[in-house]
């Protein structure tokens, strides 16, 4: 179990929701990145800009719901706990001007000190990124409270505030929060269980992980205050059967592929994107006012491209020397925003693997290097996704190994935690021997898991 901070415009599901890998990998990152404040993840950036002041991951999509799953949710609804995706957010009626990037630090500051001495009746703060606005929320009537914020407000300072009523104090939340912790301590779900407070839910906010049969009834009962809580279930999907086969053929392939910050798209997609020139499209018309508002955080200037674009989202590239940059804008209503964004080094795409299966990170074994006349080849596998530090023992998926004339190609996978929350201390790789066909010879050895497949380095840190 773990305790996570405010969570705004949280959008989540009593239903299962499978998880697909990339997100997975995202949503993970974020869950352990509470547990531990020392690790951090680039598109983290993205996450705390959608809200300005509070985190809304991304959510997986939901698809039919079955008997047993229809029976489930009806078992909540029967004791009163309401599914999050259902709980209204609290958002502004006001349209305002603030920018995506922009996070009027001042005018928090004025907050926050009026919070301080209204600490009783106080329900939270909040950037409302679609209205573009900050919200401030407490339990009795908003008006007064408007008008003596705005009074106390810098008069040249054009960011609208926005005053909402909600049913329970921040203090009364957080009282729920280590309630409800105490109460499901030593369970056999709370390992699987994640708490925060979305101010603008105005609820406790639990996350259940793969939680086992009977989960929901028993936490249905635990609750001191149903109306306080709501709750999303989360199903981690089951890795493929069989052995591991994800290597393409790029002479007659056109996998999909996937590097930080994107979703899957078409390797000949990635590598020949159009310009935004090229490109008519309200997405692309809302990344070239980002590129020219004023913010904290500019986004990087160069050749923008088109990577995706979809109903409801869109993802976009520049094309640096010797960095890779991204942004992502999701659709609200008739009008598309700044979802996240973030730059780094360049993008090494990698295969996009099948559900129920996250990446691993192969190199040389510094003790063991190979020579043209060695018929094994000793490697190291770390694996990437957030584990806990743990051994990866069976999880481990593969090798898929794949000799050609000029290389040997290898991939590597791993079957991700699935039963409870886990920190991102860093990972104990794993040696592996691999069995050649013939001799190295003067032959490559490569990761097959990129695109094109990178070729292997003896590993230079501890992992």
């Amino acid at each position: 179990m773990s305790l996570g901070p405010d969570r705004s415009n949280r959008q989540g599901s009593g239903r299962r929701r499978s998880v697909p890998g990339w997100l997975r990998a995202g949503l993970m990152r974020w869950v352990a990145a509470r547990l531990n404040l020392r690790f951090t993840v680039m598109f983290l950036t993205g996450m705390l800009l959608a809200t300005g002041c509070a985190i809304e991951p991304d959510t997986a999509t939901t698809g039919s719901v079955s008997s047993e799953e229809a029976a489930s949710e009806a078992s909540v609804n029967e004791l009163r706990l309401e599914h999050c995706e259902n709980v209204e957010t609290a958002a502004s009626g006001l349209q305002g001007s603030l920018g995506a990037r922009q996070n009027p630090d001042a005018i928090m500051e004025v907050l926050g000190s009026y919070r301080d001495e209204h600490t009783a009746i106080y329900g939270g703060r909040w950037i409302d990124r679609d209205n573009r606005v900050v919200v401030v929320a407490f339990t009795d009537d908003p008006d007064a409270h408007r008008k003596a914020i705005l009074a106390m407000l810098p008069s040249a300072d054009d960011v609208m505030i926005d005053v909402v009523q909600v049913r329970y104090t921040r203090a009364e939340l957080e009282a729920i929060q280590g309630q409800v912790i105490g109460a499901v301590a030593g369970r056999d779900f709370a390992e699987s269980m994640f708490l925060t407070v979305s101010i603008t839910q105005n609820r406790v906010s639990i996350d259940l992980l793969n939680p086992p049969e009977g989960t929901l009834d028993e936490l249905a009962e635990l609750v001191p205050d149903p109306g306080a809580v709501c709750i999303s279930v989360f199903y981690t999907p089951e890795p493929p059967s069989g052995p591991l086969r994800v290597i393409p053929d790029l002479e007659v392939e056109d996998p999909l592929v996937t590097c930080r910050g994107i979703p899957p798209v078409r390797y000949s997609r990635l590598i020949d994107p159009p310009s935004i020139d090229h490109v008519t499209h309200p997405a692309v018309e809302a990344l070239r006012a980002e590129l020219d508002a004023p913010g904290p955080e500019p986004l990087a200037q160069g050749s923008w491209v088109v990577i995706s674009i979809d109903e409801d989202q869109a993802t976009f590239a520049v094309l640096l020397p010797d960095e890779f940059g991204y942004s992502q804008f999701k659709r609200s209503a008739d009008r598309w925003r700044l979802s996240g964004y973030g730059l780094g080094p360049p993008c090494e795409s990698t295969v996009a693997l099948p559900e129920g299966l996250g990446r691993v990170e192969v190199s040389l074994d510094p003790g063991s290097l190979p020579s043209s006349h060695s018929t094994t080849i000793q490697l190291l596998v770390t694996e990437v996704d957030c584990a806990g530090g743990r051994e990866m023992g069976d999880a481990l998926v593969g090798p898929q190994v794949l000799e050609t004339e000029a290389a040997v190609l290898v991939a590597f996978a791993a079957i991700p935690l699935s039963d409870r929350m886990v920190t991102c201390q860093g990972n104990p790789s794993t040696p592996v021997t691999i069995e050649l066909s013939r001799p190295l010879g003067d032959r490559t050895i490569r990761d097959g898991v990129y695109v094109p497949p990178k070729l292997l380095q003896p590993t230079t840190e501890d992992r």
